[in-house]
């Protein structure tokens, strides 16, 4: 009995850095550029962001119904895939 509850012990210590570890430097983004254009078609207001040299269209405006989707003709990524 005394090997099972230290075993346990180990365990959840183990659990508890890896989740400390992941929540202190889990989601860093550094050096990350985003440039926007705004272009009208059929009367309809469409953004273009680049991130990180790849380009999305869709909304943000910083609440949960943010929506960026990866362009289909993504210049960046048409010019890496012809290398």
């Amino acid at each position: 009995m005394k090997t099972r509850t230290s075993i346990y012990h180990r365990t959840f210590a183990f659990a508890y850095v890896l989740l400390v570890a992941v929540i202190f430097c889990g989601c860093e983004s550094k050096n990350v550029t985003v440039e926007q254009t705004t272009t009208t078609i059929n009367g309809r207001e469409i953004k273009i962001y680049t991130i990180d040299s790849c380009e999305y269209i869709g909304t943000i405006y910083g609440n949960n119904a943010d929506v960026l989707s990866h362009k289909g003709n993504c210049k960046f990524c048409s010019e890496r895939s012809k290398k």
